[in-house]
């Protein structure tokens, strides 16, 4: 009987023990997993922005730490990545510039947006950088390189218009502006970038009309000719003319036909079509 109750109590003693291992453990886990503490990135940000913004060449631009924490703060965030563990300013700066191709434009379209007049530096970079949303911006953007003279830029900002517009709008371009260039001219016959209203007869000295129409009418074929006959306008585009009885773009110009156009219309129907209906 003794025996028994020495086995009892020595069982129950190793089943404090026991209990005691798995607290210790227990309290030794939460110890660590409060010690673990994850960045404030608010605070890096405050603290070494400037300092990135030095790395990674950009302190030409002239704009205040206030500035450049509006313009960055989510773009370092997404950059900095999981707060578990500390990131230097090497490291940030590193996947800054690894990643230019799509900062920049990003940065470049904050700028846009919060400068009211950017200085000759500023509105460089937001010119050699602005991305698809230059569509958005490119009125803006016009008025300031107008305005400073900055016609060296417009041929890259048309670059990059064109490329936008094709990559996300329509495949085929509008009609190039006879003011400012930018393909851009929308079937009331007002840009989308700088505003200017053109007439019809504008229009046609712009893009050589009658050379294009004649182009045109060389490449129909009678039945094709045969229908054109039954309207008195053609379509524009910036590839050229189009006729009336195809599929429309929203980008399509509709150009009527002069007396002496429409003549020329006739002239090649009754040219190519009436002597082969006669053999």
């Amino acid at each position: 009987m003794p025996r028994r109750k020495a086995s009892e109590k020595e069982a129950s003693n190793q089943v404090k023990e026991a209990d005691k291992g798995a607290d210790l453990k227990e309290a030794v886990s939460r110890k660590k997993s409060t010690s673990r503490k994850e960045v404030d990135l608010d605070s890096w940000i405050d603290r070494n922005i400037d300092e990135v913004i030095s790395r990674a060449g950009l302190d030409y631009l002239g704009l205040k730490k206030e500035t450049w924490v509006d313009v960055l703060k989510d773009i370092l965030v997404d950059l900095y990545g999981s707060t578990s563990s500390y990131k230097s300013v090497d490291d940030i700066v590193r996947r800054l510039l690894r990643n230019s191709d799509r900062v920049f434009p990003a940065i470049a379209t904050r700028l846009a947006h919060v400068l009211d007049n950017p200085s000759p530096d500023q509105l460089e970079f937001i010119a050699s950088n602005v991305g698809d949303s230059i569509l958005e911006l490119a009125p803006k953007i016009y008025g300031w390189l107008t305005k400073l003279g900055r016609n060296d830029l417009l041929g890259t900002l048309r670059f990059k218009w064109r490329t936008a517009w094709s990559r996300s709008r329509t495949a085929v371009l509008p009609v190039a502006c006879p003011k400012c260039g930018f393909n851009a001219l929308m079937p009331d016959l007002v840009c989308l970038v700088c505003g200017f209203s053109v007439s019809e007869g504008e229009l046609k000295k712009h893009i050589s009309f009658t050379e294009k129409l004649k182009e045109f009418l060389n490449s129909l074929d009678c039945q094709e000719l045969a229908k054109l006959l039954k309207y008195d306008y053609v379509l524009v585009n910036d590839l050229g003319v189009k006729h009336p009885a195809g599929d429309r773009s929203p980008i399509d110009i509709e150009v009527f036909l002069s007396k002496s156009e429409k003549d020329l219309v006739r002239e090649a129907y009754g040219s190519r079509c009436l002597s082969e209906a006669t053999k």
